[in-house]
């Protein structure tokens, strides 16, 4: 009898949880709460812009697409937000600016909105046919993370972080018409404007994947080449892959090396932590050039810059260049005539061969996230040095930045969005390389 009575009161027990689990209230997330940022998008107008909310610490039942405007003090107004499943990947918008597709990693798949409206009045909404809380999800293989459009934006191709799986989706049909394998854990896949190929970086793998996906009269075909690197040092693990400004070269940030005893990362001569220049050649890899930095690394941002000018009188050769850009290395990134040693006629000078020098300067801004170290390197490509830092230290509210992002809005001005992944926090900053503060803060997301 005690045995039966036991049984009785743990299944009105077991009961009472499905039920009450059954109709327990789902937690909706804030219109414009920062949670687990990933991904951000800044429209060509330069004052929209969006966010991704993985919700990867499940504080909600949803994550979520917030869409911001910048007002003309410089404040960040809130517009609206739609739901997406939780936990998405990246994000990526279609270039006129109308469809927004965002990966769910836990409910393995792809879902899109549609942006409506035009510039200072955009709306996000879901797209037709939609079901209950967010947009129906197009189911493709687990762990669905980085995504990238095809040239003629009718493909969507999808990495997958979990396996390495390539999924390619048919955008007007809606529906996975492809399949490929690649190395395991991809961390990002880009296209490379030039040739027409995709390449995806990978968190443990020493190689990048050069891929080839295009249409056939018979049907998509996707053929893949793993490019082994050849590093100057040991490194495995690459977290960010970026094309650069003129589209002939590709910057590659490695942690090197992640030890999966012991979870931890090792530094020293060995394995440094670097940037990797190459570029792709006859579908090989070729390493143009690298540069040892320290630390963690996360994910990085281009922002190119040019600035020649039709009137420049004077042609500087490059090894005039090269020496005027060592100097202003040796002044701690100061050019000759911010010292305050020189006589007013070499002052003069220097003015004049700096002015000459920044004139005709072209190349890349990488801004590289180093989260254990808490800030964000900023690399001039030209000089393949470190120019400056952001550094949270001595912030009063703590970040780890990771996730990065810039937009060019002129030859020598744009925006870089750092998201402080663990810490729910992302800083917004306005990039003006003729301007004495290069880097200038515009506000805070939190």
């Amino acid at each position: 009898m005690s045995k039966l009575f036991h049984f009785a009161v743990l299944a009105v027990f077991a009961a009472l949880f499905v039920s009450c689990d059954s109709n327990a209230k789902l937690v909706y997330p804030p219109e414009n709460i920062v949670n687990r940022v990933t991904d951000f998008y800044i429209f060509d107008d330069g004052k929209t812009f969006l966010y991704l909310n993985s919700n990867m610490n499940r504080r909600y039942d949803f994550g979520e697409i917030v869409l911001m405007e910048i007002d003309d003090e410089g404040d960040f107004v809130f517009k609206n937000s739609i739901l997406v499943p939780s936990i998405s990947g990246k994000m990526t918008v279609s270039s006129d600016e109308k469809e927004i597709f965002v990966t769910t990693r836990d409910k393995h798949g792809v879902i899109k909105a549609n942006i409506t409206g035009k510039s200072g009045s955009y709306r996000l909404q879901y797209d037709t046919g939609t079901k209950g809380d967010y947009p129906e999800i197009l189911k493709t293989k687990k762990e669905p993370y980085a995504l990238v459009l095809n040239e003629d934006e009718s493909k969507l191709l999808v990495t997958h972080i979990l396996n390495g799986e390539l999924s390619v989706i048919d955008l007007d049909e809606w529906k996975v018409i492809k399949t490929a394998k690649l190395k395991y854990g991809v961390t990002e896949i880009l296209r490379d404007d030039v040739s027409g190929y995709f390449l995806a970086s990978h968190k443990s793998s020493g190689n990048i994947s050069l891929i080839e996906a295009k249409q056939t009269l018979e049907n998509f075909v996707v053929a893949v080449k793993e490019l082994p690197v050849d590093l100057p040092t040991k490194g495995l693990d690459v977290r960010s892959l970026k094309q650069s400004g003129d589209k002939t070269m590709f910057y590659a940030a490695f942690q090197n090396t992640y030890n999966e005893d012991t979870y931890e990362y090792t530094y020293d001569e060995d394995t440094a932590p670097q940037i990797v220049t190459f570029k792709i050649e006859d579908k090989e890899l070729e390493i143009v050039k690298t540069l040892a930095v320290s630390g963690n690394l996360g994910e990085m941002a281009v922002l190119p810059y040019s600035s020649e000018t039709e009137d420049e009188t004077e042609e500087k050769s490059d090894d005039d260049a090269a020496e005027t850009e060592t100097r202003a290395a040796d002044n701690g990134g100061e050019t000759e005539e911010e010292t305050d040693e020189e006589t007013a006629d070499d002052t003069d000078a220097g003015k004049e061969s700096a002015e000459n020098q920044t004139a005709s300067r072209t190349g890349d801004l990488l801004f590289v996230s180093v989260t254990n170290e808490e800030k964000v390197l900023i690399i001039d490509s030209a000089r393949n040095s470190v120019r400056d830092t952001i550094s949270y230290k001595d912030d009063k509210k703590e970040c780890k930045p990771y996730q990065l992002y810039a937009k060019s809005t002129g030859n020598t001005t744009g925006y870089l969005f750092v998201s402080c992944f663990q810490n729910d926090r992302a800083y917004l900053y306005k990039v003006d390389l003729m301007a004495e503060e290069i880097i200038k803060k515009v506000g805070v997301l939190e």
